[in-house]
């Protein structure tokens, strides 16, 4: 899910919590769930679609963004590497 979410942001794609919790591969209950613990750490939120009132949106907050482009790039090193 958050992988998921990470390229739609960097790609400029909003994402609906229902499309995160089809991508989640569980059921939408157990998906939501960590839906709201993810935004209760202050990783993600969640917010109206500003073109469809009945659709909510998840935006990821830029220290998820910054910590997984950090991951990102020590997986790319240690592939580099040979690790």
């Amino acid at each position: 899910m958050i992988l998921e979410l990470y390229v739609a942001t960097r790609e400029q794609h909003v994402v609906a919590v229902s499309q995160l919790c089809s991508l989640s591969g569980g059921s939408t209950t157990t998906a939501l769930r960590h839906i709201e613990n993810i935004e209760a750490l202050g990783y993600i939120s969640r917010g109206p679609d500003p073109n469809d009132r009945r659709r909510l949106i998840v935006t990821m907050q830029p220290v998820l963004g910054d910590a997984l482009d950090h991951w990102l790039d020590l997986q790319l090193g240690a592939e580099r590497l040979g690790v």
